[in-house]
């Protein structure tokens, strides 16, 4: 399973099309927090990098592999 990260839902059919484009039958999970560009942008990449570190934990204990 491909697990991507995204801060706009808008982003979601665009992945889903290059998946099917590209790999079709790939699992694809997508995790939507729109919070984390904004509060990036305020405070900087370092003010999100744990909650980042955190995604991409839960997303490996689900069974993403990429």
């Amino acid at each position: 399973m491909l697990t991507l990260l995204h801060t706009s839902p808008v982003h979601i059919p665009v992945f889903d099309a290059l998946r099917d484009r590209h790999r079709p039958g790939l699992p694809l999970r997508h995790v939507v927090e729109p919070e984390l560009l904004d509060r990036a942008r305020r405070e900087g990449p370092a003010a999100v990098a744990a909650e980042i570190a955190g995604v991409v934990r839960r997303a490996a204990a689900d069974g993403a592999g990429a």
